[in-house]
């Protein structure tokens, strides 16, 4: 049970940080982005934007970008999980430290949208040019 749940707090931890962090508000009517899972999570967008083009009649763009690559990160992520169990103390820490670091890169979503940080291919802002 323990590495089921454990695989599962890896595989919904980019799911939240990339994808649906920017859409919940804080108290202080504030919104926060993760730089470093938003980047991953954006990189079929990013993708699919220098192919194609973003644009709704892009079936590209809803198949890879928007729903295919996110659940992938969370797959592989999943995947690491499950084997994180079966890997010595030491190591599991370094995993999990590593995993819990990754999400202090936060920033205001203001902040993102203002250049110079405007160009990065992120998923919040690759989504919302499209829709």
């Amino acid at each position: 049970m323990r590495r089921i749940l454990l695989a599962l707090w890896f595989g919904l931890w980019p799911r939240f940080w990339g994808v649906f962090l920017p859409y919940f508000q804080l108290l202080c009517r504030l919104r926060l982005y993760n730089y470093f899972w938003g980047g991953v999570c954006g990189l079929g967008l990013w993708v699919t934007d220098i192919t194609v083009g973003l644009s709704l009649d892009s079936r590209l763009l809803l198949g890879l970008g928007a729903l295919v690559w996110p659940l992938g990160v969370s797959m592989v992520m999943f995947l690491i999980g499950w084997m994180v169990d079966k890997i010595t103390f030491k190591m599991r820490l370094v995993v999990i430290s590593a995993l819990l670091v990754s999400c202090l890169l936060t920033e205001n979503l203001q902040t993102l949208m203002q250049p110079p940080m405007s160009n990065i291919p992120t998923y919040y802002r690759l989504f919302a040019a499209v829709w």
